[in-house]
């Protein structure tokens, strides 16, 4: 832990999603630094209501995000459904579906959409109907790789991951980051990275990817699919071998240990 320590850490997810990273990288006696490069916000309530008017008929509903299942229970209840079954993406999405009274009955090994994919290959889906409440802005692996085993896929627009109105924060980073005010930059989806770095092309301030290149400051990523954007800029970030804050934050400790 002592390799974190003192060492000024941004974390970038939204606003609404940081008390608890924030109170982590405080444990590791790290300076937690709160500057969302995202935003999430509501989407019109049409096809949410759609879905909510058919969740008698799905066998399956998928949640790859806390987001996605607090717009879900805004418009919808499960008391129709009492059949249904519920996958999450992982342990943080399932923790948000238990606040509102229901257990998963399925979390992948893998936290991402291959690994949904994967833990489904045990199951028969063909025929099924499943439901996938989520932004728009989300890869289609899931969706696809679910109708190639003959599922009928219901997307449901549930919110919108989008560049916050408000960029001063981002603002702020770009120049921290110039300045070398910070140490690390911890990236925990691939909006975050490519808002950021849009942004800072944006301000004529493109050299941002050579310091975040060269290591200058450290960079992590929360797994494969934020790796791969990074890895688009040839930026070689720190990932974990498990796809969480928590073991992001801990495997940047080893790092900076050794």
């Amino acid at each position: 832990m002592k390799g974190l320590k003192g060492k000024k850490i941004v974390i970038t997810r939204p606003a609404e999603r940081a008390t608890d990273s924030v109170e982590m990288v405080k444990s590791y006696g790290a300076i937690p630094i709160v500057t969302p490069t995202i935003e999430l916000k509501d989407s019109k309530p049409e096809e949410m209501l759609k879905l909510c008017s058919i969740i008698n008929e799905l066998n399956w509903l998928i949640f790859t995000s806390p987001r996605a299942i607090e717009s879900f229970f805004k418009y919808c209840n499960l008391n129709d459904a009492p059949g249904l079954k519920i996958a999450v993406i992982g342990p943080k999405t399932g923790e948000k579906l238990q606040e509102f009274g229901v257990k998963p009955h399925l979390i992948p090994e893998e936290y991402t959409a291959e690994g949904l994919l994967e833990a489904f290959e045990k199951i028969e889906i063909a025929g099924m109907k499943i439901g996938l409440p989520r932004t728009m802005v989300a890869r289609y692996t899931l969706p696809h790789g679910l109708k190639n085993r003959g599922a009928e896929v219901i997307l449901a627009d549930a919110y919108k991951s989008e560049i916050p109105e408000d960029k001063s924060k981002i603002y702020e980073l770009i120049d921290n980051i110039l300045n070398h005010k910070i140490d690390i930059i911890m990236f925990t989806s691939p909006l975050t990275v490519k808002n950021l770095l849009k942004t800072a092309k944006d301000e004529g301030k493109e050299e941002v990817v050579d310091l975040l290149r060269n290591k200058e400051i450290i960079v992590a990523a929360i797994g494969p699919i934020t790796k791969k954007v990074l890895d688009s800029y040839e930026i070689e970030p720190v990932m974990p071998d498990v796809y969480t804050f928590k073991d992001m934050l801990e495997k940047l400790a080893q790092v900076m240990d050794n």
